[in-house]
């Protein structure tokens, strides 16, 4: 899947690869209950969602063992499941007033700022432990965010700072920058440190750290006079965002300090060269990905143009912004450095990172503390938040933990529903009817969908079939049947799939056969013994890579031998042209093309 989550996570939206099977979702008044098929790794249980207008809600196990709520957009849902994981979603649509869709989209709104509430507290708490550790232990050091973009050799970026902070004295006085420390009171320790360091950074005229740029891109067009101006005043605009800040009395703007900081200084160089330099916003805890050979070749060749074309977009919003002028220079900020990131992926050793979602950047360096820092915690203060810092890690695991029966994608799709009411009745009355997480075998995900289907006064339902099935359906009306099947029924001949190690070792896809699945499972158990027989001779030059994925092919060929499907193949790309409308099947319109395929719904229908 490494090529698949690289192009998910640079982050093209799916309308960057010109997908357009995902239909055209018309604002209605309607809440939509999902069910995704399975597929192999975590979704071998299938999944579970609910649809407001465009925006998807849904519950994730993250890989720290936390069980979050997560919102995503529609487009962008659609593209990762059925797209890349290549599995069917099943929607039931249940009409309900605008107040109740309103009431509904708002209270799961509260519980998504109500979840990064507590996990900002946590980690903020954690990082006041951890610095008031080093303090009493007189040694140590901790990581100021914003910190890494500056660097304390002298370089020409050294007269622009020194400009900016002549530009601060001549408003705040001689000794502006002092007095403004002098006169805060209310910061945390963390928060102290961080207002400090960013004084510093003014102060003895700290430069921009190279490596925390990037640079000018080729293909890039110079900016023309009319942006230069446009440009300039964004730039005045930061200037005063920094005056502000320095005389402002909000505990985090020390982190805020050192980033609008680096951003004045980073315009300023793109102002003198005449193109855009940006601060590079990927996280100290980036995700990377080492792509091989071949991926670095697809990649490349099928999205760098997009990425580029999506930069240059977002530069002419920037430009032409002018109430919310700070978020579009961040897309632009984003889109720049993503660009950058693949052009690199060329490197021959190169990991490719990724950053999921635009984000304000943060990189951190860390200090050394002094030993004068010592008066600012005690040991007591330290076992009290100690103390509390253990009862928020309870508090938030036994909130946030999963449970494979009672608290999994479906129970709390359903209780965070539920709790939009004040009572069952007054849910009752608002949707027409009601479910229960935790009766009528509600936590299995096809069972809700299921059980939602009855429970609820469903106007409408659709089939979206996964992309294979899709192209499949299409050779069968152009092709011979028996042949389609022949050739497209296995890994080895199929043209609508390329085998990928991550998708286990397989023969035959069962997902589109009913009567012939217990044959090609046993099939399949077979091909993967074979694979993993050949991987004990391969053992000592991929440490055991070819047996893992022949036990995982062996395990997702049992359930086939009894009748069940799991495993379908996934994709690393988004599709390369545009598929046509009847992708999208009302569920009382569906048939099967093949007479060889058997009932497709009996297959891999969740009812």
């Amino acid at each position: 899947m490494r090529l698949c989550f690289f192009l998910l996570l640079v982050g093209i939206l799916p309308t960057s690869f010109r997908v357009l099977a995902a239909p055209q979702v018309v604002e209605k008044v309607s809440v939509d209950f999902l069910y995704v098929n399975a597929n192999t790794g975590g979704g071998a249980g299938g999944h579970t969602a609910l649809r407001l207008g465009n925006t998807i809600y849904h519950y994730q196990f993250f890989s720290d063992s936390t069980f979050l709520l997560v919102r995503d957009h529609w487009t962008s849902f659609y593209f990762l499941y059925n797209e890349l994981h290549n599995r069917t979603i099943y929607v039931a649509s249940v009409p309900i007033s605008k107040a109740s869709f309103m009431a509904i989209k708002r209270h799961f709104t509260e519980l998504l700022i109500d979840q990064q509430q507590r996990f900002s507290s946590l980690q903020g708490l954690r990082a006041q432990v951890e610095i008031s550790r080093a303090i009493v232990n007189g040694k140590g050091s901790v990581s100021i965010a914003g910190l890494g973009f500056f660097s304390k050799t002298t370089d020409n970026q050294l007269n622009s700072t020194t400009r900016l902070r002549y530009k601060i004295e001549k408003k705040l006085g001689p000794k502006g920058l002092q007095e403004t420390l002098e006169t805060d009171t209310k910061q945390t320790l963390l928060e102290t440190l961080s207002w400090q360091e960013s004084l510093r950074v003014l102060q003895n005229n700290f430069s921009l750290d190279p490596t925390a740029v990037i640079a000018p891109i080729p293909g890039e067009p110079v900016l023309v006079s009319s942006e230069l101006l446009i440009l300039k005043r964004f730039h005045h605009k930061q200037l005063q965002s920094i005056l502000a800040l320095l005389q402002s009395s909000r505990p985090d703007k020390g982190e805020a300090l050192l980033l609008q900081t680096a951003r004045y200084l980073v315009v300023e160089k793109s102002l003198q060269a005449k193109q855009f330099y940006t601060l590079d916003p990927f996280p100290d805890d980036v995700k990377t990905v080492k792509l091989s050979a071949e991926e670095k070749a697809q990649s490349r060749s099928q999205v760098q143009t997009r990425l580029l074309q999506q930069s240059r977009q977002r530069m002419t919003l920037f430009f032409r912004e002018k109430t919310h002028q700070e978020v579009a220079y961040s897309l632009l900020e984003t889109s720049r450095a993503r660009v950058s990131e693949l052009r690199l992926a060329g490197s021959r050793q190169h990991e490719v990172r990724l950053l999921p979602k635009v984000q304000l950047p943060s990189r951190s360096r860390r200090i050394t503390l002094k030993p004068t820092t010592g008066r600012m915690v005690s040991q007591t203060s330290l076992e009290e938040m100690e103390e509390g810092l253990g009862i928020l890690e309870k508090e938030v695991a036994n909130r946030y933990n999963y449970n494979l029966v009672f608290k999994n994608c479906a129970t709390e799709l359903v209780r965070s529903l539920n709790t939009t009411f004040t009572s069952r009745e007054d849910g009752t009355r608002r949707l027409g009817g009601w479910l229960e997480a935790d009766s009528n075998l509600v936590f299995v995900p096809f069972l809700l969908y299921d059980r939602s289907v009855t429970a609820f006064p469903v106007q409408d339902e659709q089939i979206l079939t996964s992309r294979r099935l899709r192209h499949l359906e299409r050779l069968y009306a152009r092709e011979n049947d028996l042949l389609v099947w022949l050739r497209e029924s296995n890994t080895l001949s199929s043209t609508l799939y390329k085998p990928r190690s991550k998708d286990t070792y397989f023969l035959f896809f069962t997902d589109d056969s009913l009567l012939l699945r217990p044959l090609q499972g046993v099939l399949n158990l077979g091909y993967a013994s074979l694979h993993g027989v050949a991987g004990v001779f391969t053992l000592p030059f991929d440490g055991g890579e070819r047996i893992q994925q022949a036990g995982r092919g062996i395990f997702y060929s049992l359930p086939e031998i009894v009748f069940c499907n799991i495993r379908k193949g996934s994709y690393a790309t988004g599709e390369s042209r545009p598929t046509p409308p009847g992708s999208t099947v009302k569920l009382a319109k569906e048939k099967n093309s093949s007479p060889l395929l058997g009932d497709l719904r009996a297959t891999v229908a969740p009812r």
